[in-house]
């Protein structure tokens, strides 16, 4: 900044206007420094015109085109969601890579099974049995195994005399009962009556008059089959028909086999009975079902055993 001296115009003003008994003590016209800047020189026409262009850049950067898209980069914070569009395109490839990465592990499962099957395949032993000819069925062993246990069970338990396969037959097709006697012989109900009816023919041959259901009259009957009697009632009544049965000849049934005297009705033998329905299954085929009548309180039920044997006697 250049340094000049100037006259200034105060010194005369000051001078004029001095008052009596005042001291003056501003400095001498040599003393004074005056400080000015270089823009205070420059011209004001230039200053306008470095003004105009400003306001030209200005209106030139608001008319200039936007640049496109793809160079926008938009800086935005964690918590702002990204667009709709650009979110669900995402998904998407995550997506199709997901199912991508499932189709390759399947076809890689496939392939371990494959291989398995082969090592297995190559590692078991050769068959000994040759292959069944076409149109033969193969035997099935397990269904032979069951029959022979079977029909070993069935002989330990004694079960009517008649060959096995004709037994099985009957027993699966025909009746699904079978009465177990006292002397542990089993047997079909048919087989069983067929020889109970031979004996109760011969003995009503020799007494015409016989009536197995005259042994027990009916109000002792209708007595023992309320469901309320007292045991005492009951002993008393039962007693009371023994010693009338006894009074009158009755047929000698026996065992078909042991010849034993039967004195009781048999009863169902279950045990001959689950084994029998197990063969059944296993060829397919279906065992007959007891159709008995619903049993009313105060009715009197009659057996399959009520015609030979109408009351169990020989109590002690």
């Amino acid at each position: 900044m250049p340094v000049t001296r100037t006259e200034s115009k105060q010194a005369s003003r000051s001078a004029t206007h001095h008052r009596p008994g005042s001291v003056d003590v501003r400095p001498a016209d040599s003393d004074i420094v005056t400080l000015s800047s270089d823009d205070d020189a420059r011209p004001r026409k230039k200053v306008a015109v470095e003004r105009k262009t400003a306001r030209q850049r200005a209106k030139q950067k608001a008319r200039a085109p936007l640049p496109p898209s793809t160079e926008i980069i938009e800086i935005s914070s964690d918590d702002d969601e990204p667009p709709a569009k650009c979110r669900s395109s995402g998904s998407m490839s995550v997506l199709e890579r997901r199912v991508k990465e499932l189709e390759e592990e399947n076809k890689k499962c496939k392939q371990a099974v494959l291989a398995a099957q082969a090592a297995l395949q190559a590692k078991a032993p050769p068959s000994s049995n040759p292959p069944a000819k076409q149109g033969t069925p193969a035997p099935d062993v397990k269904f032979d195994k069951l029959r022979d246990m079977h029909y070993e069970n069935v002989e330990s338990l004694h079960v009517c005399p008649l060959p096995i396969p004709t037994l099985t037959s009957v027993l699966t097709l025909r009746s699904p009962a079978l009465a177990r006697l006292a002397c542990g012989h089993t047997f079909c109900k048919d087989c069983l009556q067929d020889w109970f009816s031979t004996t109760l023919a011969q003995h009503m041959a020799a007494h015409p008059h016989y009536d197995p259901q005259v042994i027990v009259p009916a109000h002792w009957r209708a007595a023992l089959a309320r469901p309320n009697l007292s045991p005492l009632d009951r002993r008393h009544i039962e007693r009371e028909i023994q010693r009338h049965a006894e009074a009158i000849p009755q047929p000698a049934y026996s065992c078909p086999t042991c010849r034993v005297e039967v004195r009781n009705k048999p009863a169902e033998n279950f045990v001959v009975k689950h084994m029998v329905r197990t063969i059944a299954g296993a060829q397919g085929e279906s065992c007959p079902k007891d159709n008995a009548a619903p049993r009313l309180v105060g009715q009197v039920v009659e057996g399959p055993w009520d015609g030979f044997i109408p009351f169990a006697y020989g109590f002690s």
